[in-house]
């Protein structure tokens, strides 16, 4: 299936200009084509191009098709790598396999404070569009592990992957929940974070007897989580 995706559809009936380019130019579409596109929540609309402008591609909405939704959401909020590419492909994999949304922040240990949003969420988009998933992975740009921890209030099991005699993860996940997962830089978070964590009711848990890299310790703990909560 081509899809192309459309925030607020049935509000906004204009495709972006990159998402214009690639359905008019690209892929040679013309008006009158019928094209699939979602809203990134979960929808699946079919369509027909009315104004086929390779910077402005406009649709009409001819009927929702299909709607899905998710039985629990994971959060992963991580420390970002020196490669930005590193980055990159995690979110695409993450992307892929259905993570809900990733957050990214910077600690005692971390590499790097920036990282470039506007790749990131074109990865987000573009990997949801391969898969079909219908729903896009929310990309939180980066902010400091204390801000953070500062102004999370939310409901989901808190989980936090670091150094220590913690249990392993398959040992404490439970069904029917949502879960934030924390995971920090290559050199682990500091002793303060993990009490600020642990004080916030973040869990310590062990990904394995292997030392990690992060972006594989993001893509591992939300693979697990996804295969232990289904």
């Amino acid at each position: 299936m081509q899809l192309f995706y459309l925030p607020d559809a049935g509000k906004s009936d204009t495709l972006s200009r990159e998402e214009s380019y690639h359905c008019v130019k690209v892929l040679r579409h013309k008006k009158g084509d019928k094209v699939s596109i979602t809203d990134g929540i979960g929808n699946l609309y079919s369509c027909k191009i009315i104004n086929d402008d390779q910077s402005s591609c406009k649709l009409k909405i001819l009927s929702k098709e299909k709607t899905i939704s998710k039985n629990h959401n994971i959060h992963l909020v991580i420390s970002p790598t020196k490669s930005l590419e590193k980055m990159e492909w995690m979110v695409e994999k993450l992307s892929e396999i259905g993570v809900n949304k990733i957050s990214f922040i910077y600690t005692e240990n971390s590499e790097r404070n920036k990282i470039r949003i506007n790749r990131l969420e074109k990865k987000s988009i573009s990997a949801m569009k391969q898969s079909n998933s219908f729903i896009k992975t929310t990309i939180n740009d980066i902010i400091s592990f204390d801000n953070f921890i500062r102004n999370l209030n939310d409901k989901s099991e808190k989980l936090i992957a670091h150094m220590g005699n913690n249990p392993l993860l398959k040992k404490i996940v439970r069904k029917n929940n949502n879960y934030t997962i924390l995971v920090g830089p290559e050199g682990d978070f500091s002793k303060k974070e993990v009490s600020k964590a642990n004080e916030k009711g973040f869990k310590g848990i062990s990904l394995g007897e292997n030392i990690l890299r992060t972006e594989t310790a993001g893509l591992l703990s939300c693979y697990s989580l996804i295969e232990l909560l289904n």
